[in-house]
């Protein structure tokens, strides 16, 4: 007499649909987090953006300044070299100089 034995396997359908459909569950509410981060940072990187261009601006508008304040310094070193007492004569000559020219050149206009 021969005895088989034949094992039988239980599967429990309706635990892995609703494990499935636990799983599925979860993964949707990790795409919907995940979406809300993305709009998030999308929104932060716009924020970013316009302060990153409002900087740009501030610093073009800071160099330019900084540019007229050269031109300013040059100017007054340029005066104060000026205003030395020997160079001061010489400057006084010039401008007298120059004066005279113009008023030759209004004279020759006029006449």
């Amino acid at each position: 007499m021969f005895i088989i034995l034949y094992s039988f396997k239980f599967i429990d359908y309706n635990f892995i649909l609703k494990e499935t459909l636990k799983n599925v569950h979860e993964l949707y509410q990790k795409v919907d987090r995940l979406l809300d981060d993305f709009e998030l940072l999308k929104n932060d990187n716009k924020k970013l953006l316009e302060n990153l261009n409002s900087l740009k601006i501030n610093l073009e508008n800071k160099e330019v300044e900084v540019n007229e304040f050269k031109s300013k310094y040059e100017s007054l070193k340029l005066a104060k070299s000026i205003t030395l007492d020997g160079e001061k004569k010489l400057a006084k000559k010039k401008i007298k100089k120059m004066i005279d020219d113009i008023d030759d050149c209004i004279i020759n206009i006029m006449g």
